[in-house]
């Protein structure tokens, strides 16, 4: 049996900001966590839990817009949850698939969940429109389509246009080139 992975890191991304993650797999999947800061002020705080197959089950956000959980009902045909803010609860209810993958603009943890899932059924030089729940820094949500290209067995486009920028992923499916990265074991010897 292959241990599982336990691991954290940090790297700088294209912005400027500081991420810091980690990822504890586990029976049930795995949990993904992400800190994104800029200036030393949080920007982002994540925590992803996903399933053995690699869909996602749980997402929880936290910016200086509120407090966001959202998850995809047992027969991934919906997803639920609520946005809490200062000036209240707003009720989420929207449409998903098994295909569905979640994206808060350009995070690569969420970016490196959906790709991941997706490596054995997307070739290289192969692409696909994928659809997202698309969650923007005010915590808003939209329904999106997100465009992927296979480059490399390790190298992904993500987006068209401006909005194009690339990632790459190693075997375990974390993202990598992230400047600045470091890698760390989360257990101690």
């Amino acid at each position: 049996m292959t241990p599982w992975l336990r691991r954290g890191g940090r790297g700088r991304l294209a912005d400027g900001s500081l991420l810091v993650w980690s990822v504890a797999e586990g029976a049930r999947g795995r949990r993904w966590r992400a800190a994104t800061t800029r200036g030393g002020i949080l920007a982002l705080g994540l925590l992803l839990e996903v399933g053995t197959d690699g869909r996602p089950k749980r997402l929880e956000l936290t910016s200086p817009a509120g407090l966001l959980t959202l998850h995809p009902e047992p027969d991934l045909r919906s997803a639920h949850g609520n946005v809490v803010a200062t000036d209240g609860v707003r009720h989420l209810a929207l449409p998903f698939s098994p295909e569905h993958a979640f994206a808060v603009g350009d995070d690569p943890i969420l970016t490196a969940v959906a790709l991941h899932r997706l490596a054995e059924e997307v070739g290289v030089g192969e692409e696909r429109d994928i659809p997202v729940v698309a969650i923007d820094p005010d915590l808003a949500v939209a329904e999106a389509v997100r465009r992927i290209v296979r480059q490399s067995a390790s190298t992904w486009q993500v987006g068209e246009g401006r909005a194009t920028r690339f990632l790459e992923l190693d075997g375990r499916g974390i993202p990598t080139a992230i400047p600045s990265g470091r890698e760390w074991p989360l257990e101690a010897d």
